[in-house]
């Protein structure tokens, strides 16, 4: 008798083309049972996310009064509540938040344009606002009034959104780079570009740097004063070649808007900055960078009032800065959240022997509506700092600042030798200087 099992191997029975059949079919049924049932779950939490995100912005609003502002001003107060500009958009597919000055509450459509929350809304759509970001979906008909939530770049995307009709667009602080038409009256914001009918709180900006420039110089043909106005991404100020300066020249930027990365990079020594309602938004990086470099006998000194922080990853970077002061007054950062990075200011020196005694950095009446902190001492720092010499150059009075925002960032990345280095004390103590 022949053993048909040889050695070392062993008869396995696979599945028959039947049974794989039988088991693709049963497969298939559940998933046409299921995968239904999945998407209603999933529709169904995001329109009770959305449900609770109406509640909670329109109990937030039930604290603004002052319904005769322009609804830049409404926004500005939701962001300041947490409310960003991703969460202007909803999680239901097709849905829509719309604002009512009239009743000062948010509301939302659904995929159909109707108003579904809250339940008992008698509102009509001629009477809200609803968010754009520069795509046409975001036009609801019916609605006519708009506030950017974004900047607005695309031409072909404007043009399919306001087509026909009548609009009122606010720009909500942010940039619009495309050429209007007829149809569309824009305002609170800063604008590239002709065809509008009619602007309001707009600053018109110039894409050329050459363009509405102003250049003083004295006997010996030296630059003294440099005057931006106007200007979208104007020159900043380098190190080289100073000769083409005098010292303490005055460099000037009024109404002019910064979008590049990085938005102003300052690298020269004892110079004169003035920044009077300049716009910084989208910035990848740090907004303004102040660097002076080794200033040891120069003094320079930044002025800024009344600008704007629009959605950037960073403020302001102050570093190698003896003999400098840093005015920042009356401005708003409404800058990215999320990671330890997003600060309104940070302060770094480089040098273990740097004279903190030589700097001052005033933060007077300025409004944080987003932003992760408002101080980060970059873990870098190594020279001989204490609590005492910080007391003595930051002055921080007279500012609001959103809710969850740290006064003090900590990064956890501190390193043996920095003043903060696992010093919850110190921390605090510093904190208690920002208000």
């Amino acid at each position: 008798m022949i053993n048909s099992k040889k050695k070392g191997f062993t008869n396995v029975k696979g599945f028959t083309i039947v049974e794989l059949v039988i088991v693709i079919a049963v497969v298939a049924i559940l998933a046409a049972v299921l995968i239904p049932t999945f998407s209603n779950l999933v529709k169904k939490a995001n329109l009770n996310a959305d449900q609770q995100t109406i509640r909670n912005m329109n109990t937030t609003l039930a604290t603004y009064t002052d319904t005769e502002k322009e609804i830049s001003d409404i926004m500005a107060y939701l962001r300041s509540n947490g409310f960003s500009y991703e969460k202007m958009v909803t999680y239901s597919k097709g849905y829509h938040y719309c604002y009512s000055k009239t009743t000062n509450q948010m509301y939302l459509l659904n995929d159909k344009d109707v108003v579904i929350f809250p339940a008992d809304a008698n509102i009509a759509l001629s009477d809200l606002w609803a968010a754009y970001g520069d795509h046409e979906t975001y036009i609801i008909d019916g609605i006519t009034q708009y506030y950017a939530i974004k900047e607005i770049t695309s031409q072909e995307e404007f043009d399919s959104s306001f087509a026909s009709g009548s609009y009122t667009l606010d720009l909500n602080n942010n940039l619009c780079t495309v050429n209007g038409n007829a149809n569309v009256s824009v305002m609170n914001g800063s604008v590239i570009g002709t065809g509008f009918t009619s602007s309001e709180n707009v600053i018109k900006v110039e894409e050329s740097n050459s363009n509405n420039t102003v250049t003083t110089k004295n006997e010996d043909n030296k630059i003294t004063k440099i005057a931006y106005t106007n200007v979208l991404n104007p020159s900043g100020v380098a190190s080289s070649p100073v000769s083409y300066y005098v010292e303490g020249a005055y460099v000037e930027y009024e109404n002019c808007v910064f979008t590049e990365h990085a938005g102003f990079y300052q690298n020269g020594q004892g110079f004169n900055l003035s920044f009077k309602n300049c716009t910084f938004i989208n910035i990848s990086t740090f907004a303004v960078v102040l660097q002076p470099g080794n200033s040891i006998g120069k003094t320079s000194t930044v002025e800024m009032d009344e600008c704007n922080f629009i959605n950037c990853d960073r403020g302001i970077h102050v570093s190698a800065w003896e003999n400098t002061t840093v005015n920042i007054t009356n401005c708003t950062f409404a800058l990215k959240t999320g990671n330890s990075a997003y600060n309104c200011i940070q302060i770094s020196e480089y040098a273990n022997d740097a004279d903190l005694s030589s700097v001052k950095i005033n933060f007077t009446n300025n409004k944080v509506l987003s932003a992760f902190g408002v101080v980060y001492f970059h873990d870098g720092m190594k020279g001989p700092q204490n609590i005492a010499s910080f007391k003595g150059i930051i002055n921080f009075t007279g500012n609001t600042y959103a809710e969850n925002i740290s006064k003090v960032a900590d990064r956890n990345q501190y390193s043996s030798g920095h003043l903060l280095y696992q010093k919850e004390t110190a921390m605090n103590e510093l904190a208690s200087l920002i208000k």
